[in-house]
């Protein structure tokens, strides 16, 4: 339980660590009390660490948290075309907002454990700096145990549903980066002198879920058919008035983060949803 005072104690008193990687807040949709399910976790488990480290990890002289874009990105303005995000954007959805619905809890959980790392940097001023990390859709091949297909993480479980044709394209976010890319992020961010106390938005840049079905019909054209695959609207990838877009130099500039081409990602996930197909799973 990362909500319960003192949960990293331990851990963190048996061994010397030189930095903290925060990275696990709940996301998923079949949440009964959002409150309890997903502000608390997010919100606790960012501050508890934060504070063990404080209190009993003298050693760490970096914390990295995973943030989000959901913590970026003002939901309300919708898709807002020319509108390009930086890490001086926040969302401004309040607790009470984030009690609404299920989606609503999520984006006001990113938000709120932030805002929350932030100030518990500000009001206690630890010997450690605080590095966060804020990456839209995750994508990549999924080299986790995977006891079932079905079971897959979220985004994933978005891009199969296509591939296997027992959906339509999902649409809500409109900018992604590649698992593996985000995973050097946490490394640079970790290693890096100039990242102390810096946020960085993270992300190879825009997509559409339209892209999927295009690569699907041009790479694998006998089992879109097999699998009634719809074409949808071939090439056509954003609405006519345009969306959002994201100015992640800084990322570049100051970690030197490179970034994976949405095709790359796409062709390497395929092959392994392949793969775990032929394994029957």
């Amino acid at each position: 339980d990362i909500t319960a005072p003192g949960a990293f104690d331990d851990v963190l008193k048996e061994y010397e660590f030189d930095a903290v990687l925060h990275t696990s807040s709940p996301f998923r949709y079949d949440i009964t009390d959002i409150d309890e399910e997903l502000l608390k976790p997010a919100v606790q488990g960012t501050t508890g660490i934060l504070d063990s480290v404080h209190r009993v990890a003298p050693t760490v002289g970096r914390v990295v948290v995973t943030s989000s874009f959901a913590s970026v990105v003002d939901r309300a303005r919708g898709a807002w075309p020319g509108k390009v995000y930086t890490e001086a954007d926040w969302n401004p959805i309040t607790r009470e907002e984030g009690l609404k619905d299920v989606g609503s809890g999520y984006y006001a959980s990113k938000t709120l454990a932030e805002r929350a790392a932030w100030d518990f940097v500000e009001e206690k001023k630890p010997p450690f700096t605080l590095t966060t990390l804020c990456p839209p859709m995750v994508y990549g091949p999924p080299e986790q145990e995977v006891p079932s297909l079905k079971k897959l993480n979220t985004s994933n479980f978005d891009i199969y549903d296509i591939f296997n044709g027992t959906s339509d394209p999902q649409y809500g976010v409109w900018i992604w980066i590649d698992v593996r890319d985000l995973a050097e992020a946490h490394v640079l961010a970790m290693d890096s002198a100039v990242a102390a106390n810096q946020r960085y938005l993270v992300s190879q840049g825009n997509f559409s879920p339209q892209m999927i079905v295009d690569y699907i019909w041009k790479h694998y054209p006998e089992r879109a058919a097999a699998k009634g695959i719809k074409r949808y609207t071939p090439g056509k990838y954003y609405p006519e008035e345009g969306v959002y877009g994201v100015d992640t130099s800084k990322s570049v500039r100051e970690l030197g983060m490179k970034y994976t081409s949405f095709e790359e990602m796409l062709g390497d996930n395929l092959k392994r949803f392949e793969e775990l197909e032929a394994e029957g799973k």
